[in-house]
């Protein structure tokens, strides 16, 4: 339509110019040594225009048959580039589908088309990632890492390689010779937080997540919680090493930064206690129960009332659970406290109350199987509710959400894997996606 347009107002013009020179007739003379030449007006504006829209022709024609070649190569470049560019999405899209041989293929593809650039390399460093051949993705990395402008990508590649690997020897000297280079890589901060939070350097991991804090790598309250997580890592610490004073103090900060965080509310108790503060332990706990109740609390708040009576035992707990009477967690620990203080009624009532609400977890079939010997001896009960336990669901406990390790009580790093801050109270078999350091890592990071 623009070109239709154009078209008519240039023919628009030159009729305009026809009518004006026709309307105004004259004689033009050129005299020329002995020449002399007397033609009209009109027609020697025609034939100017005439030579000079040839000698253009003539100037397009000398440019064609001159830079031809060089159009030419770089039409062949500019497809070629095209070519490249969908085999590196064809490429990449390939390793999101988890397609090495694909990725691999489109990978060569590209670089036959594209050269050897930092795109085609990254993209058969992937390929070769996703086939497992980490010798080739590991020479390729190492190659971008020796070029100044994709060093970073270089050494991204090689410390994931190393942290997919658990290799922390190599993670620690990957990510110092990248930060001597690049010191203002902000994930360089996350990698060094997870590296000082396995080597229980509580300090340097806490220096190090408040750069990630700066630099917006991780949400505030994610950020709020590994900030617990170290303080209550460092509690413990300083409550081995008999400073409970301290201890306190690290524990109270944890319980700010995550008021409902179980680890952090018990850090807090066990330091109130270790230092003689047993009432301000007991309000703490009773405190939490409102909104956490777990069965844990209850093993520290036993501790903290230290009663040898049963029946008194019972009635502390009976008290701790009116905060929250309706928990699951309220009637579990109610049942075995009354259990132990031959109070079966109870005991019986509030274990069918997990059953008929369908929350009974193995420990309480086999309390019921407890409660029928103690009560009545009836073994035959007691059998059936034991089949039952053997069909119920797991009792929660704190597993790591890296390797789905067990662990009786939280501690800061994996028993089994070393991970940090990775365990939660749960069910096995019914553990939650992940969201510790390391696998906001690997999200920030992976290929």
């Amino acid at each position: 339509m623009k070109r239709l347009l154009s078209f008519t107002l240039k023919l628009a013009v030159f009729l305009a110019l026809a009518l004006w020179l026709a309307d105004r007739p004259g004689t033009a003379r050129i005299v020329w040594h002995d020449y002399l030449i007397e033609t009209s007006a009109a027609f020697l504006v025609l034939v100017v225009v005439f030579i000079g829209f040839a000698l253009f022709l003539l100037f397009r024609l000398w440019r064609l048959v001159k830079e031809g070649p060089h159009y030419r190569r770089l039409r062949r470049n500019l497809k070629s580039l095209q070519k490249g560019q969908q085999q590196l999405t064809e490429g990449l899209v390939a390793i999101a589908a988890g397609n090495p041989a694909e990725a691999g293929r489109y990978a060569v593809n590209a670089r036959k088309l594209l050269g050897t650039t930092t795109a085609t390399q990254l993209l058969q460093a992937q390929a070769a990632q996703l086939a497992e051949d980490r010798r080739a993705a590991r020479n390729i990395y190492m190659a971008l890492a020796a070029e100044p402008d994709s060093a970073v990508l270089g050494y991204r590649g090689l410390i994931m390689d190393a942290w997919r690997s658990s290799d922390w020897v190599e993670v620690s000297k990957l990510t110092e010779k990248l930060r001597r280079f690049k010191p203002e890589t902000p994930w360089l901060n996350l990698i060094q937080f997870e590296i000082s939070a396995r080597k229980q350097h509580w300090q340097e991991a806490s220096a190090a997540l408040a750069k990630v804090s700066t630099a917006q790598l991780l949400d505030p309250a994610r950020s709020k919680q590994y900030q617990a997580a170290l303080l209550v890592a460092a509690a413990q610490s300083e409550a081995k090493q008999g400073q409970i004073n301290k201890a306190l103090q690290s524990a109270e900060q944890a319980v700010r930064f995550a008021p409902d965080w179980l680890p952090a509310i018990i850090a807090l108790v066990q330091s109130q206690a270790a230092t003689g503060h047993m009432r301000a332990a007991s309000r703490t706990i009773e405190k939490a129960w409102s909104r956490v109740p777990n069965p844990q609390l209850v093993v520290v708040y036993r501790a903290v009332k230290n009663n040898a009576d049963l029946l008194s035992v019972y009635k502390q707990i009976e008290r701790l659970c009116r905060h929250n009477p309706d928990s699951s967690a309220s009637h579990l620990v109610l049942a075995l406290a009354a259990l132990e203080a031959d109070v079966w009624g109870e005991a019986r009532r509030h274990l069918m109350a997990l059953v008929i609400r369908k929350e009974a977890t193995q420990s309480s079939y086999r309390l019921l199987a407890r409660l029928e010997r103690r009560e009545s001896g009836n073994e035959q009960a007691a059998l059936q509710w034991l089949m039952k336990a053997g069909e119920a669901p797991l009792d929660p406990q704190w597993l790591c959400r890296t390797c789905g390790g067990g662990h009786e009580e939280w501690q800061p790093l994996c028993a089994h894997c070393g991970a940090f801050n990775c365990l939660e109270w749960q069910i096995p078999g019914q553990a939650r996606p992940g969201h510790g350091v390391q696998t906001a890592t690997l999200a920030a990071w992976t290929d």
